[in-house]
């Protein structure tokens, strides 16, 4: 699919929903470390960022249960800040169209009981905070 037509389809999840998994991203184990890329949906929502000048974003890490809560949001707040870096490095979205949060593992998507559950769980979503 090209990358016009990827990007339309994911406004429009993004904006019909407000909030959408950043899917595919890889992350060291246990640490905040942002593979090199590159990332498709890092991509699609740079694109949506520069042709909407006024939508605001907040980026969410969530983990899963392994481990105490203090360190899981630590985590998870490190990693929204390694994609929200991303984007501004690379892809020179403004940093103040971005917000950085960790939710550690409060909200999951799935069962923490299985490894297919976790990794489920594992993720960087994007949420729209406002467009103007």
């Amino acid at each position: 699919m090209p990358l016009a037509a990827a990007t339309e389809d994911f406004a429009a999840v993004l904006k019909a929903e407000g909030h959408l998994v950043l899917n595919r991203l890889e992350f060291e184990t246990g640490t905040s470390a942002l593979g090199p890329g590159p990332f498709a949906t890092l991509a699609r929502l740079a694109e949506l960022l520069k042709a909407e000048p006024g939508l605001r974003v907040a980026l969410v890490g969530h983990t899963d249960a392994v481990g105490s809560l203090e360190a899981n949001t630590a985590l998870s707040r490190r990693r929204a800040e390694a994609v929200r870096d991303r984007l501004v490095e690379r892809y020179d979205v403004a940093p103040d169209r971005l917000e950085a949060q960790g939710a550690g593992y409060l909200a999951p998507r799935d069962s923490n009981l299985t490894e297919a559950g976790r990794e489920q769980n594992r993720r960087v979503e994007v949420v729209v905070l406002s467009v103007q």
